[in-house]
């Protein structure tokens, strides 16, 4: 499988309408994007914590029936040795960014973060930053 997770960060700025997030996910087709249930959670914690609690759950299910979310299976054991590996070289990295890396290696996908730097040390992946800094209204 190839194509495209996003990470929990990407996937607020799409809904935000910044960063031209949007313009890439609509060059891309939807069978190449995919969620984390990691994102998931995510997002759905920070719904039940916004303003606009109904807007916010709603784009959850946006994400959940226009595209596919991707379950971390039997990976505890990558999940543990990515975090092992990362602290023997002094690097801290949350533990959902780790999961979700996991879900990205395991399914042979690309990480589309404006994170770069809490992956580009996880082997056997790659990351990409589809946020546009230099015109936020995008």
């Amino acid at each position: 499988m190839n194509g495209y997770i996003l990470d929990t960060d990407t996937w607020i700025e799409f809904f935000h309408h910044r960063g031209g997030v949007a313009d890439h996910i609509a060059d891309t087709p939807a069978n190449k994007i995919f969620a984390s249930e990691i994102s998931i959670a995510e997002l759905t914690y920070g719904a039940l914590h916004s303003k606009d609690v109904q807007r916010h759950l709603q784009e959850v299910t946006e994400i959940e029936n226009t595209f596919s979310v991707l379950a971390l299976k039997e990976w505890v054991r990558d999940y543990a040795d990515i975090r092992l590996a990362l602290t023997k070289q002094g690097f801290v990295v949350g533990d959902f960014d780790i999961l979700i890396g996991v879900t990205a290696r395991q399914y042979d996908l690309t990480v589309v973060t404006h994170n770069t730097k809490h992956f580009e040390k996880m082997p056997g992946f790659h990351c990409v930053d589809w946020v546009d800094t230099s015109n936020s209204s995008k």
